[in-house]
């Protein structure tokens, strides 16, 4: 039996991926940790761009993981890597005229975790996407890439669905990626189990997929026996299924307040993996890291 969370451990919020003054954000870095602060987060990672923000200043409860997002231009697309907790030396090996993979590898040399950002936003194709090597996570969803901030392209599922179904089964995490600070903030978060609140517990969660993301519905467990997909939830609209097949009985489960769903899995139709997403009376989701199926 596979369980994607332990009973009864705490899950911690948190976002990874949010700008301040030091680039393009409307908030000074101690007003932007601040805000999460006060909306109840437990941890951030402060993502500017092409520079390791830090605020050694600020002494509240909350854990401020020092972040970087580097950019990179393609002829259709543009790419977008943050690194989550990342050490001063990143800022001697990152450059745009080396390509993504190289920042990827960088901000793993500089002890971080790489994290494809909004690659719907991006325009990523899947084959780019299929390309990267060494990708902790992907961004399903960021709120900034909505209206009225952005056009609409913040909710990556279908594009990272189509990547999983190519070979690529990434983990994925919903973030802000807060620039104005006038609504694009505390919208779009992680819910992580860790053994405490630290840096090294917060990277280890990560590295091990103790996570799901979320918009506010929640998760209790998503457990998989070798043949069915279970889902425990918080009282919920609708219950998806998403795999790399278009359709399969039973994918779309619907009701008021419903808290439980299954979902078989068809090896007949070579199904490789299951991606659960949770809807709320208000179309808010939660996402759970895709299961991948193995064949023997």
């Amino acid at each position: 039996m596979v369980t994607l969370f332990e009973e009864g451990k705490r899950f911690y919020k948190g976002n990874l991926h949010m700008h301040t003054t030091n680039t393009d954000g409307r908030l000074s870095p101690q007003d932007a940790v601040q805000r999460y602060a006060d909306a109840g987060y437990d941890f951030i990672c402060i993502t500017d761009h092409w520079k390791r923000t830090t605020v050694p200043d600020y002494s509240g409860s909350m854990l401020v993981l020092p972040g970087i997002e580097v950019d990179y231009f393609l002829a259709s697309q543009v790419i977008h890597i943050v690194g989550i907790n990342v050490d001063e030396s990143i800022l001697d090996t990152v450059d745009r005229k080396w390509g993504p993979q190289r920042g990827i590898d960088a901000i793993l040399a500089a002890g971080g975790l790489a994290v494809l950002a909004h690659p719907m936003w991006s325009l990523n194709t899947t084959e780019t996407i299929c390309s990267f090597k060494r990708l902790t996570a992907a961004e399903i969803f960021n709120s900034v890439s909505r209206p009225p901030w952005n056009g609409d392209r913040a909710d990556a599922t279908g594009l990272l669905d189509m990547a999983a179904a190519n070979g690529t089964v990434l983990n994925t995490i919903a973030v802000d990626d807060a620039h104005f600070y006038n609504g694009d903030e505390c919208h779009s978060f992680i819910r992580l189990q860790a053994d405490e609140l630290t840096p090294a517990a917060v990277m280890d969660a990560l590295k091990r997929g103790a996570y799901y993301a979320t918009q506010g519905p929640e998760l209790i467990q998503v457990s998989f026996d070798g043949d069915t997909v279970s889902v425990d939830c918080a009282p919920a609209k609708r219950i998806l299924f998403h795999s790399n097949r278009p359709y399969a009985a039973d994918r779309c489960w619907e009701g008021e307040g419903i808290t439980h769903a299954t979902y078989k899995v068809r090896r007949d139709w070579c199904e490789s993996f299951v991606r659960v997403i949770v809807e709320d009376k208000n179309g808010l989701r939660a996402w759970a890291n895709p299961i991948v199926v193995p064949y023997e």
